[in-house]
């Protein structure tokens, strides 16, 4: 007997514990998010086109952290590609097996999402983000999009391992409170690029990015509480 009256006291302490601290400390929320990205940029003196999604735990709904992959789906050839002899397919024709074919470059990466929000109940309201990210940009031969390589000395020629870094400040409207619509401005910050080709491309450039998310978020202005007015005795 004296267990169970123990055990109740103990819950009815659990009970009002959080309920002292609720009054002092302000409340935690934690939501989430996710969308499509697109990500429009300039690459090789065209328009080049980044599509993926990405997705984030927020904190508050003032801070966010999370994870995005893009992969570029636009097309930039090269019809002049070289490969030193050594690292080449032989071709009794031409010498070089890929000079004067369409080899298509591919560019695409993913990582780590992190970012800030400013006065998040409002229904436009603006933020900052940085996405660092882990990928590849390497060559494909022609419509069927197969590798141009079939050894390793080619693959280690042709493909790089880089680092990307994407910081932008963003455009927030949120439509209701589980659907928000995005556009940033920003710089792609491109490293580990090793082969002069692909730094004729110049990855490193402006981007502007749109996204489409649903999640939990604000969809209106605070209400303002109306004090009652007190009452003559």
């Amino acid at each position: 007997m004296c267990v169970f009256l123990f055990a109740g006291s103990a819950l009815m302490a659990q009970d009002t514990i959080p309920l002292a601290d609720t009054a002092k400390n302000p409340k935690i929320f934690i939501s989430g998010f996710g969308g499509i990205i697109s990500e429009t940029s300039v690459l090789n003196g065209s328009i080049s086109e980044c599509v993926g999604a990405g997705g984030a735990l927020t904190l508050n709904h003032y801070f966010y952290l999370g994870g995005y992959g893009l992969t570029m789906t636009s097309n930039h050839y090269i019809t002049d590609l070289i490969i030193p002899l050594e690292n080449a397919y032989y071709d009794s024709i031409s010498q070089y097996f890929y000079y004067g074919k369409k080899v298509r470059t591919n560019f695409s990466h993913a990582g780590i999402w992190v970012g800030g929000i400013f006065f998040p109940k409002k229904r436009f309201h603006v933020g900052i983000s940085s996405r660092f990210g882990w990928g590849t940009i390497h060559l494909t031969e022609g419509e069927n999009n197969s590798y141009i390589y079939t050894t390793n000395s080619r693959l280690e020629y042709s493909t790089d391992k880089v680092f990307v870094i994407t910081p932008q400040i963003e455009l927030d409207v949120a439509i209701s409170s589980w659907l928000k619509c995005n556009i940033g401005v920003g710089y792609r910050y491109v490293s580990g690029i090793d082969y002069d080709r692909y730094k004729d491309f110049n990855f490193n450039t402006p981007q502007i990015s749109i996204g489409l998310f649903f999640g939990g978020f604000y969809n209106k202005e605070p209400e303002i509480e109306v004090q009652p007015e007190p009452q003559e005795e």
